[in-house]
């Protein structure tokens, strides 16, 4: 099973789906995770120019402000997802490869980092 994770650190300009498209075209994954997208909303428009004109469906989960912003893009002649689920920083798809019917869960993550704060705690 091939899968491509991918930190794009923001889908809105040209170079980066074009990046994206290449990438896809040279590893021709089953799925791709693209974390930071930074995008509020994904549509088919957008999907066709990463993945191309091949048959695939995909789930995403808008950014929150300027960061985060998650999508999943799977091909549906390789793989058949019959759950997808999100929550806050993850995208989660569950399914199987058609061709031997190894059953899959992948899980689309990205959190911002935070740094904790420990108010007895004094750093000097």
């Amino acid at each position: 099973m091939k899968v491509m994770s991918y930190n794009v650190r923001g889908l809105g300009g040209v170079e980066k789906r074009s990046e994206v498209c290449r990438l896809v075209r040279e590893k021709v994954p089953f799925v791709l995770c693209i974390q930071e997208s930074k995008l509020a909303m994904v549509d088919d428009i957008l999907v066709t120019s990463l993945w191309g004109n091949s048959e695939r469906a995909f789930s995403f989960q808008p950014s929150i402000g300027a960061s985060g912003g998650l999508l999943s893009v799977w091909d549906t002649t390789v793989v058949d997802v019959w759950l997808t689920m999100s929550f806050i920083h993850v995208l989660m798809i569950k399914g199987r490869v058609i061709l031997t019917g190894q059953e899959f869960v992948i899980v689309n993550v990205y959190a911002p980092c935070v740094t904790p704060r420990f108010p007895n705690i004094k750093i000097s």
